[in-house]
């Protein structure tokens, strides 16, 4: 943990972490005004967050991430692959990738980051031998990828002091979104600023007119000219006893011959439900969310919900499953590792785990057209091994292939190695 130490107490205090400062009504008011409603955002990607249909968007892919299985596996010639347990990677990977995050954590944390901005960046604290040690995610916002003369990258960490820290790109695991250049992925918040400031203009709208609750849904009017204290006098009466939101459909009255004389809804307030309704697909569009994965009722045309999550999983979180994969192979691995049949994996399985009738009707095939065994399916279900010799042998259906029982496939190919090698 000293590389890590270093570099934290060499003053890596992040400017993202002051406080994020939230718009007030005015500022908002007069950016839609201008034409600039983008611009309620400031620098710091994490404002948009208080849509709260980005917070959703971002916190189904970000979950989508982390609630899978993250393993670094080892395949064999002729064998699928098995978990690498002995390698320090996949405890970083499956477990701890440090001292104060879980695995969900971490994996939570840098999927936010990559999604809101299109690039997460995890320092790789290694020892001297330059084994991986520790995963620390760096905020987005304080990395600056530089791509030097020569094409190398490497990239450079802000300090609050104003310092810098140069990481070179074999101790940071830069996961990158969509890119244009290669170098960095594109700024999903920066490019779709305008639709999440619009969509937090029409929070804030909603959230001030039930605060309120003193729209002009009406006028009172007076037979004769009131003076200056009558009209406060009569404004602060009605506001007590009529506006809010707890003084709502009370029955007015009123003296004085005053009367009331209502005003019906403008078509701009009417189309107000319509317009924050668009405003949620608008993003989901942006980030490449289903609707309905937002809780966007009446947004899906499947016909269960197999086929919606199957959906999801393909276009939302496949892609990002890849980049992960691919990235993490990249930085994690060496090139003899990458020869001798490393390769990390998210097990998109859990994400379409069947029920029970499905799986039994699975595993019953499995066995009957012999190509599951008994210990694997209870692999599968997360039950204890049987030490029956039986339990690890492949058991066609005697009625369809005739009595037979035959060793696992991995049993099968040693034994035709050991014959063609006899034969030679």
């Amino acid at each position: 943990m000293s590389k890590l130490l270093d570099f934290l107490t060499g003053g890596l205090e992040f400017k993202s972490l002051s406080p994020i400062r939230r718009r007030t009504l005015d500022e908002i008011g007069r950016a839609i005004e201008a034409g600039q409603a983008g611009r309620l955002l400031d620098p710091a990607d994490s404002n948009a967050l208080y849509s709260t249909a980005v917070l959703c968007i971002v916190r189904v892919i970000a979950d989508g991430i982390a609630q899978v299985p993250f393993r670094l596996q080892k395949s064999g010639t002729g064998r699928r692959g098995e978990d690498a347990t002995d390698h320090p990677v996949y405890e970083l990977l499956r477990h701890e990738p440090n001292e104060w995050q879980t695995s969900y954590e971490f994996r939570e944390q840098f999927a936010i980051h990559a999604g809101l901005t299109g690039n997460a960046y995890i320092f790789i604290n290694r020892d001297g031998r330059g084994v991986p040690q520790e995963l620390y995610a760096f905020l987005p916002n304080s990395v600056t990828t530089v791509q030097n003369d020569d094409m190398s990258i490497s990239y450079r960490v802000a300090t609050e002091k104003g310092a810098y820290i140069d990481v070179p790109a074999s101790d940071m695991w830069h996961i990158k979104g969509p890119s244009w250049d290669g170098v960095v992925g594109l700024n999903a918040t920066k490019l779709a600023r305008e639709a999440i400031g619009l969509a937090l203009a029409s929070e804030q709208f909603g959230a001030n007119l039930f605060k309120n609750g003193a729209r002009p849904s009406g006028v009172l009017t007076s037979p004769t000219n009131l003076t200056a204290d009558q009209k406060a006098a009569l404004k602060k009466a009605w506001q007590d006893q009529y506006s809010g939101v707890g003084n709502a459909h009370k029955t007015a009255l009123i003296e004085g011959g005053i009367t009331f004389q209502s005003i019906a809804s403008t078509a701009n307030e009417a189309q107000w439900v319509e317009s924050r309704k668009f405003q949620i697909e608008e993003l989901c569009r942006a980030f490449r969310v289903l609707p309905i994965m937002v809780m966007q009722s009446g947004a899906t045309s499947y016909n269960s919900v197999e086929q919606l999550l199957l959906a999801h999983l393909t276009h939302t979180l496949m892609p990002w499953y890849e980049r992960i994969e691919q990235s993490a192979r990249k930085a994690l691995l060496t090139k003899e590792e990458k020869k001798a049949g490393y390769y990390i994996k998210l097990d998109s399985r859990a994400l379409m785990e069947a029920s029970t009738t499905d799986r039994m009707a699975y595993y019953n095939a499995g066995r009957t057209q012999g190509w599951l065994t008994t210990n694997e399916i209870r692999e599968k279900e997360d039950l204890p091994r049987s030490d029956d010799p039986m339990a690890d042998k492949l058991m066609p259906a005697a009625n369809l292939f005739g009595q037979q029982a035959t060793e696992t496939s991995e049993t099968n190919m040693e034994k035709q190695d050991e014959n063609n090698g006899n034969a030679d």
